[in-house]
């Protein structure tokens, strides 16, 4: 169905169909009122149509728009006095009809009875067929140009949204590498025997994220198996705490998300993690397609720059605006001791 509304949009396939509407609307009543199609005259009739039509369609409209508002009303004023003018100069005389005498007793020949086949003139082609062709290809070129004006509004719109998508995705990489490289050098001060560990880890993360930056969506899946990565970088780091509690379940190979998504959330937290006050769990959940996703993490003493670290967590918002208009919740709930994501994200099966 939805192909068949696209090919109906396009001008040159409606205007073929409003075309033939009229076309056999004009027979069906000719055929109920005088018994006939009246092909010869309805031919005539169509073609002069046409031809007014798409001369003020594609050479007096196009040229009228492209003139200053002054002149285009002038001329629209100029044009309809003397086109009226013109039509009631040369209107033919209009006589009377009289009803047919029969002699009494007798009844009507059925020649008299039947109807009378309207003949079309050079007047009539000219002022009443042309006045309906004007009136007709005025209102159908100002839908075409209101069509065609939404069109380009929409494409520079997805344009813009592009872009900017793509400056948020060019945004979060170095945010990433940033915090991972930081996990890396608190294990390399301790001497810790995990640091080779978790630099094969991180270099199999890099991979995933370098080969994620082809503006397309990554199985869902693949993106929790990242972040299943990430969270075992972290669990290493602060392996003393024993304060990471995680758990995912749901069909995610069914799916498709934005990469690194729901990994900024993620490392945000960890990032501003305090486990010496409580633990950070992660829940992620599937289910009738829609994915939840809730992160909780206890905190401390805010950093000064806090508004500039929290960058990742501003484009992801940005980004679920642009990707999931209408498709996502988010709440974001901070008490002054703890922090708390709660997303919601309709997604569409693969």
């Amino acid at each position: 169905m939805k192909p068949l509304i696209r090919k109906i949009k396009s001008p040159l396939v409606y205007h073929i169909l409003i075309w033939l509407i009229i076309i056999v609307f004009k027979l069906i009543v000719d055929y109920s009122i005088l018994g006939s199609f009246l092909l010869l005259t309805n031919a005539k009739i169509f073609i002069s149509a046409a031809v007014i039509f798409y001369l003020n369609y594609f050479k007096g409209l196009p040229w009228l728009v492209g003139l200053p508002k002054k002149k285009v009303v002038w001329i629209i004023v100029i044009f309809a006095a003397v086109y009226f003018g013109i039509m009631f100069l040369t209107m033919p005389p209009m006589h009377p009809m009289r009803p047919p005498v029969f002699p009494r007793g007798k009844f009507p020949d059925p020649e008299h009875l039947r109807p009378i086949i309207p003949q079309i003139s050079l007047h009539d082609i000219i002022f009443k067929i042309g006045l309906f062709a004007l009136f007709f290809s005025t209102l159908i070129f100002f839908v075409d140009q209101w069509n065609e004006n939404r069109k380009t509004i929409r494409t520079l719109e997805y344009e813009r949204q592009s872009s900017e998508l793509k400056v948020l995705r060019e945004q979060i990489n170095p945010h990433f590498f940033f915090n991972a490289l930081n996990s890396i050098y608190s294990l390399s001060i301790t001497r810790s025997p995990d640091t080779s560990r978790v630099v094969l880890i991180l270099s199999d993360i890099m991979r995933y994220v370098l080969n994620s930056r082809d503006d397309k969506k990554n199985n869902l899946n693949a993106e929790i198996e990242n972040i299943k990565k990430y969270i075992e970088i972290q669990t290493i780091r602060f392996s003393k705490f024993n304060g990471i509690n995680y758990k995912f379940w749901g069909n995610f190979a069914a799916y498709q998300i934005e990469p690194l998504l729901l990994l900024t959330f993620v490392e945000n937290a960890f990032k501003y993690a305090d486990f010496e006050k409580g633990p950070l769990t992660l829940n992620c959940h599937l289910c009738d397609d829609v994915l939840q996703f809730d992160v909780c993490n206890f905190y401390g003493r805010r950093d000064e720059d806090g508004s500039k670290s929290r960058l990742g967590l501003q484009n992801s918002r940005r980004k679920l605006e642009l990707l999931y208009p209408d498709q996502h919740q988010l709440e974001i709930t901070d008490n002054g001791f703890s922090y708390e994501i709660k997303l919601k994200i309709k997604l569409i099966p693969t």
